[in-house]
């Protein structure tokens, strides 16, 4: 967690008010749209990358999107972030904690909303009254 006298990892972001405000809400989960080219992957990106910083841990976030392209962007992003605050974050609790965050990013949950389904699915086919042998092949189908 950062503390209160260092730098926040949103240094590193130009958000307007409402950007801002959806980042940095503490009431729970949220919910982005808007326009193609409003910002709205630069906000889950912050909000993602804020939520980390607070100390929640990486394996109880998941975003979604709608495309494999725009998780793709999202994790690529919160890669690059991650790697320029490394590379100027002075304190090392808050190296450690972006250090972490960066070695488990393959691991975190965004994805499509199919893609979770697929996780989900596979995690407790049993659950979900399903052959686990029948959804193997949801595993071509998940999306990063």
């Amino acid at each position: 967690m950062t503390s209160r006298n260092s730098p926040s990892i949103l240094s590193l972001f130009k958000l307007t008010d409402d950007q801002r405000a959806a980042t940095t809400a503490t009431d729970g989960t949220i919910s982005v749209t808007a326009g193609a080219g409003s910002g709205k992957t630069r906000t889950l990106v912050g909000r993602y990358l804020a939520l980390l910083e607070s100390g929640v841990p990486l394996r109880s976030l998941v975003a979604i999107t709608f495309t494999d392209k725009a998780a793709r962007e999202m994790r690529n992003r919160i890669r690059a972030i991650t790697t320029d605050w490394l590379s100027h974050s002075g304190t090392a609790p808050d190296r450690e904690l972006w250090q972490e965050a960066f070695s488990a990013l393959d691991a975190a949950r965004i994805s499509t909303i199919h893609g979770l389904c697929a996780a989900i699915l596979r995690a407790h086919p049993a659950e979900a009254g399903l052959d686990p042998v029948s959804y193997t092949h949801l595993r071509a189908h998940e999306t990063s």
